[in-house]
């Protein structure tokens, strides 16, 4: 029986919930090393690339247990403030566990209706995520209503779109979510009154940078 849109949102939360206590053990862990740096250098290479600075605020989109918090805070200081934002309470919850600094802020929503202020965010990261949003165009609007003008939105992945949507196929609770193929995920995004200003689709690593238009 085919599910509604309303029962695979359920039941994805419902997967996202079962698995925050382990998600960063099942993902991000060295099987050799025993700790979380099995993608350091992926991580490198992704903060190479992304124009954080000292004093931003930043939007951490489908942030799960906080696997990019360390990254960021080292980037915008003391002095920026990071929005750890999900829709799974039971993420958020590891994330707050994990993580106590004072200029963090946890936002319990999806992106679609994510309760910041309008142009209050310098970036807006979207890190192995976008899939996973139950509407991509409502999403965009409401993440661009949220960045400040001239600033920007981060997609990323470790792995290609061709690999993600492989891996969601294998599982029955996010079998539906896929990353829109390189002419959509454009379309999109440029609908969404951005700029793209970088796309890599790798193996192994997936990256776009684009800036919101000004007034």
């Amino acid at each position: 029986m085919k599910m509604t849109n309303d029962e695979r949102y359920h039941r994805r939360r419902e997967f996202f919930n079962e698995h925050a206590e382990k998600w960063l053990d099942m993902w991000y862990k060295d099987r050799v090393t025993g700790i979380c740096d099995k993608h350091a250098k992926d991580f490198e290479r992704l903060f190479s690339l992304m124009p954080l600075k000292t004093g931003d605020h930043v939007l951490d989109v489908g942030c799960g247990s906080g696997v990019l918090v360390p990254f960021v805070l080292e980037r915008i200081t003391s002095t920026g403030l990071l929005y750890e934002l999900d829709f799974a309470e039971r993420m958020l919850e590891v994330d707050r566990g994990l993580h106590g600094e004072a200029n963090i802020r946890f936002v319990l929503a999806d992106a679609e209706n994510a309760p910041l202020a309008d142009d209050s965010c310098d970036i807006v990261i979207c890190f192995s995520c976008f899939p996973h949003f139950h509407d991509k165009e409502k999403a965009l609007k409401t993440l661009c209503r949220i960045l400040k003008p001239g600033g920007h939105l981060i997609v990323s992945h470790f792995s290609s779109a061709e690999g993600i949507n492989k891996h969601h196929e294998s599982c029955h609770a996010v079998m539906h979510d896929h990353l829109p193929d390189e002419v959509s995920m454009r379309g999109l995004l440029t609908n969404a009154g951005l700029t793209i200003t970088d796309f890599m689709d790798e193996e192994g690593f997936y990256y776009i940078s684009s800036t919101l238009s000004g007034p």
